[in-house]
């Protein structure tokens, strides 16, 4: 198997482990003692990094992983969300095609835009997951559970998603910062010495 396919594969399958583990212990930490909806958590993040550093296949299964493994293992509340089968199908459906073209997305701004000038079109490629996410991943959980006041679900769920984006672009942009520059690239990327498109480009 050439390694552009199982490192990307076993990126998808760590990070999926993770961010199912770090939804199910309660790693996050609130900005309100009193909003649940402002619990921060490190699971997205880890999303996107997967995403943008393994591509579209460890993207697609990092968020499966995840939505799985807290179907199974999460708290009683977080099971009892899931334990609705059009919640948990469009959870891993939306949400890992969305997360898989942030893979292409990435690819796309790796090839075109140098560090730290990257840092700006990858904020704009968070900001763009969130904006489709909530409306597709609502619109089809309302409509097929025969549910009203779509709009309004979704508009609330952008105010609870500031918090969450701004924390995803801020940790997600230290970490490319911190990475060195080989290991900025993606690794379903098949480079060959010399390829001008690559060529310092990390």
């Amino acid at each position: 198997m050439k390694k552009t396919i199982w490192q990307p594969l076993i990126l998808g399958v760590a990070f999926g482990l993770l961010a199912g583990i770090a939804m199910v212990s309660g790693l996050s930490f609130m900005l309100s003692s009193t909003e649940a909806s402002n619990v921060i958590g490190f699971y997205m993040a880890l999303f996107l990094l997967s995403a943008a550093l393994g591509g579209p296949l460890a993207g697609a299964i990092t968020s499966t992983i995840c939505v799985l493994f807290v179907a199974m293992f999460g708290a009683p509340d977080m099971k009892a969300v899931s334990s609705d089968p059009v919640v948990l199908w469009t959870n891993v459906v939306v949400i890992g095609t969305l997360v898989a073209l942030i893979g292409f997305a990435y690819r796309l701004i790796f090839e075109r835009v140098k560090m730290p000038a990257r840092l700006l079109p990858w904020a704009g490629i968070v900001i763009a997951f969130y904006l489709l996410s909530s409306p597709i991943n609502i619109g089809i959980q309302f409509t097929l559970n025969g549910e009203a006041g779509i709009l309004s679900a979704v508009l609330g769920s952008y105010k609870d998603y500031i918090p969450q984006a701004l924390f995803d672009i801020l940790f997600t942009s230290l970490v490319f910062i911190a990475l060195p520059a080989r290991y900025r690239r993606p690794l379903w990327i098949e480079v060959k010495p010399g390829t001008p498109s690559l060529e310092g480009r990390a």
